[in-house]
Order: structure tokens, then C-alpha cells, then sequence
């Protein structure tokens, strides 16, 4: 497998970094201390396989502040930008590529886009939809289909054009097949339905069975939190005009004003995908490219068959994964990751940004809790600031972080960064931008930057331009047709 860093010797990385001659003593000070071999096995509960410069945090305590007292319910929905309603041949006519089927941009804010990219990458031009030469465009086509887990519109099916969506809308179901309640599929049998016992194992072996599957389909890893008052102020109140409540019922509910979470289903289950690396950080053009749909268009999917699973194995499973941003907060409570400078993705240990969707589902199925995370990021986005320099509109937030709502669809009552999301595009610059994003090679090089980040101060200004000076970074989308890439553009050995 060809591997896509350019090579730099421990020695002169170390003298680089300004600790040659210091010694390993130099930078030891970052790794978590373990006093016997137990203690070590023992510190991720035999769920969670962190590395091990990786600190494990007590309960409800990320490395992001938050006033739990003082932290208010997230009123209403997330808030998006109004996508643009002219048709993308009206934009071509005037002259600026691209459309809103799957983007946000405004015609004025998709000029600033292209000139953005035809600065940084000389001789890129957006092409007729905004993204860039025909391959890439047409690689985005075909992984916008079912993205979200939204059902077809208009598609050939036996010779005819059939509209899949308007015929399910029409008979009463939904946009999408991933739903609050789930599949439950007539051809699902339970064991209930048969007077059997449902399985029962400990909340670890609950937890470790669920991470079995999403491995099985697909995904990467699992975290788990109990739900209680403080935790349940980080979802948003309302999805589709419904109000999310937790009741004393038997069942969850979905009824035309609220979706209802049995108050017996107070586990949270979370899980995260890895994203395609490579072309992840040769994103260009209107919107996030096809790394962000063929995400978007596998793992909804995936999160079906997981709470089918579950409600199959005789427990309740309800989504809330696409009621807001929650799923983010809730990521630094169960050790998905870090709160970072971006403030909207979770900043994840071994691959950064590029980790998607740590959705989030409620199941009385009992599960372990597991435990905050802490390997630097959020002291380390103190002083980088690379996502909020590259940012084309400004964005995302520079200077320290505030305990103030400080921009709009935001709260107060934590000390971190917000994104104003009522005017981002989606555009695909912040993410690919990262430098904690690896897909594995050049290991050595960051199990070193993580190991140092927080006690080095040295390191933050050279970790800073890692991208100018050994090959990370945004690359030029017309490379990568050239690159021997990973299946699924996954190194799965790392």
C-alpha cells in the first residue's frame, strides 16, 4: 500500500521540535502514569481500546468546562442555513456553477468559495455544479443517492420513472427510512414473541456485543453515558416540530407534536465511522464532496440495522441522531473524543476530524458507562486556530474559548468555542484542515504530537504548520485519481 506522507528521521523530527539531546524524559510528562499492568488494561473498561497517551476523565468531566447548574435546555432545533432556492441551471445561467440540491451556499457566498480554491489549489475550476473537473463531480452524483437515509425521488425501476419517495410519503411513512422509533420490521422476529427470555448480559457485555455489531457493519467504536437532568439539557427540545420528552410509558412513542423516550431506555448508546481520509482532505469546491456523502449515505443505513438489532434482541431503541448537534456534546461525556476550536465535529484521538456522525441512540438495554476523554485537543485549539484561519467567511471563532453565547443558535454555561452554523455553507475547507487528521501512516509522528501537545509549548507552532512541512493538510482533489488508496479509503490497520 503506497503510503501518502513524506518521511522525516526521529532525529531531526526531535530537532525540530527543539528537544534533540533532551532525552525521552523531555516529553514523557503527557503519557497517563499507570502504576501495574491491571491499572493499564483496566482504564478503557475493555471497550474502549484508547491509545495510550489517550487520559480517561471522571464522569459528566471533559476537558471542555461545563456549569452544569447553569447550562440551559437547547431551545427548539439546530439552526441551519436556509439552503438557496434557485434551481442549479439558474445558476449556471448566471454565471456561478452549482445548485441547492445538497448545499448551502448563496450564489454570493459560492464566488467566494471558488476564488478561495482557485487561489489555494492554481488552475482548479469549480466545473458546471460547483465542485470541480467531471470525475469528481460525477463521484459526488452517485454518493448524494439515499444520502441521510432519504428514499429515492424519481429513479428507473423496470423500465419506468417512479418517484419512491411521493409513493412512501403518500401512504403515510416518512422522507427517510432511519426514524426515532426504528425499522421494526414485520419479518423481525423478538423473543418475546415466543415466550423466550430476551438475552441478558452485563452492562460491559451489552456494551462490548453492541460494539461487535457496529464493527460487523461497518463503524469503528462505541461509548455509552446514563442519562440523567444534566445530560438531557444537551439535546435539543424539538425535531420536525415535535417535542422530545422522556415519560414513565412502556413503550416509545412518536405521535403529530412529541417523540416520547420511555424513561426506562436511560442508556445512551454512541458510535462513530470513519471517513474516506484522503479524499476527505482533497474536499474543493461549493460543498462537502463525496468523502461527506458516502458517509452520510452508508452509516444512516447502518444505524438502522443497529437499533433493529437491538429491538430484535428484545430492548428498546430510539434515534435522536438527527435532532441537532447533541450527538457532539455528547460524544465528549462518553470518550468519542474532544470539544475542539470547529465546535460542531468531535476532534477524535487517532483520526481527528475525519471520524463522522457519532450518532447517538437510547435503549433500556443496560450498557457501561465510559468515561471522558482527555489527550490534549482542547488546550492544543488555544493556540493553533488552523480550522478558524482557513475558514473562507469567518466563522469559526478565534481567541480563547468563552463561557458566553457568543454566536447565534448557541448557549452559554460551557467554556469552549461556537460555530455560527445560521450562515455556514458546508463548505468543505475546516474539516479537511485538521492537522490531528491521519488515516495511520506516519503513526510515530503523532503518537509523538499527541504524547507532547499539552505540556510542549514548543511543539504547537510547528504541530501548526505540519501540513507545510511533512505533507498533511488540504491537497489538490485533481490528485487523487492518481493515489494507490485503502478500501473504502480506510487504513483498517490502524
Amino acid at each position: 500500500m503506497k503510503t501518502f506522507h513524506s518521511t522525516l528521521s526521529r532525529r531531526d523530527f526531535m530537532k525540530a521540535l527543539g528537544l534533540a539531546g533532551a532525552g525521552i524524559g523531555a516529553v514523557s510528562a503527557a503519557a497517563p502514569v499507570f502504576h501495574d499492568v491491571d491499572e493499564l488494561t483496566a482504564s478503557s473498561g475493555g471497550v474502549q481500546k484508547l491509545p495510550w497517551w489517550v487520559k480517561e476523565r471522571e464522569f459528566k468531566d471533559p476537558s471542555v468546562p461545563i456549569d452544569w447548574q447553569n447550562l440551559p435546555k437547547m431551545e427548539g432545533t439546530f439552526p441551519y442555513q436556509a439552503r438557496p432556492t434557485l434551481s442549479a441551471q439558474e445558476r449556471y445561467a448566471m454565471g456561478i456553477p452549482g445548485g441547492s440540491s445538497g448545499t448551502w451556499a448563496s450564489p454570493e457566498q459560492a464566488q467566494v468559495l471558488f476564488d478561495y480554491m482557485k487561489k489555494e489549489f492554481p488552475g482548479w475550476e469549480p466545473g458546471y455544479a460547483g465542485l470541480g473537473d467531471n470525475r469528481t463531480t460525477a463521484l459526488f452524483m452517485a454518493t448524494k443517492f439515499m444520502r441521510m437515509g432519504m428514499w429515492p425521488g424519481e429513479i428507473n425501476m423496470g423500465g419506468n420513472r417512479v418517484n419512491v419517495m411521493q409513493a412512501i410519503l403518500k401512504a403515510g411513512g416518512t422522507a427517510t427510512f432511519p426514524s426515532f422509533m426504528g425499522l421494526r420490521s414485520s419479518e423481525t422476529l423478538r423473543p418475546q414473541d415466543f415466550g423466550v427470555p430476551r438475552w441478558e448480559g452485563t452492562p460491559e457485555e451489552n456494551l462490548l456485543t453492541l460494539r461487535q455489531v457496529v464493527r460487523f457493519l461497518g463503524g469503528c467504536d462505541v461509548g455509552a453515558q446514563e442519562m440523567d437532568s444534566d445530560v438531557f439539557k444537551l439535546f435539543h427540545e424539538q425535531s420536525g416540530g415535535k417535542q422530545l420528552v422522556i415519560e414513565n410509558v412502556d413503550e416509545a412513542a412518536e405521535t403529530p407534536t412529541k417523540l416520547v423516550i420511555p424513561a426506562k431506555a436511560k442508556y445512551i448508546l454512541q458510535w462513530t465511522a470513519r471517513q474516506p481520509y484522503e479524499s476527505t482532505r482533497r474536499q474543493a469546491g461549493e460543498y462537502e464532496d463525496a468523502a461527506v456523502y458516502y458517509s452520510y449515505q452508508r452509516f444512516p443505513f447502518v444505524g438502522a440495522i443497529i437499533q433493529e438489532f437491538i429491538h430484535a434482541l428484545g430492548y428498546t431503541a430510539v434515534s435522536t441522531h438527527m435532532m441537532g448537534y447533541h450527538t457532539n456534546a455528547i460524544a465528549t461525556l462518553t470518550g468519542m473524543g474532544e470539544h475542539c476550536r470547529m465546535s460542531s465535529p468531535t476532534l477524535v484521538p487517532k483520526y481527528g476530524t475525519t471520524n463522522r456522525a457519532m450518532w447517538v441512540m437510547m435503549t433500556d438495554m443496560p450498557l457501561m458507562s465510559t468515561k471522558p476523554i482527555d489527550f490534549g485537543v482542547y488546550d492544543f485549539c488555544k493556540t493553533c486556530g488552523i480550522c478558524a484561519d482557513s475558514c473562507p467567511f469567518g466563522l469559526i471563532e478565534k481567541g480563547d474559548p468563552s463561557w458566553e453565547a457568543t454566536q447565534p443558535g448557541t448557549r452559554p454555561g460551557f467554556n469552549g468555542w461556537r460555530t455560527n452554523t445560521t450562515t455556514c455553507p458546508h463548505c468543505p475547507v475546516c474539516q479537511s484542515s485538521c492537522p490531528f487528521n491521519t488515516n495511520g501512516d506516519g503513526s510515530f509522528i503523532h503518537d509523538l504530537v499527541r504524547n507532547t501537545v499539552s505540556v510542549t509549548p514548543v511543539f504547537n507552532s510547528f504541530f501548526a504548520n505540519m501540513e507545510k512541512t511533512m505533507g498533511y493538510g488540504r491537497k489538490d482533489s485533481r490528485d487523487w485519481w492518481n493515489i494507490d488508496d485503502y478500501t473504502y479509503g480506510i487504513n483498517t490497520s490502524y
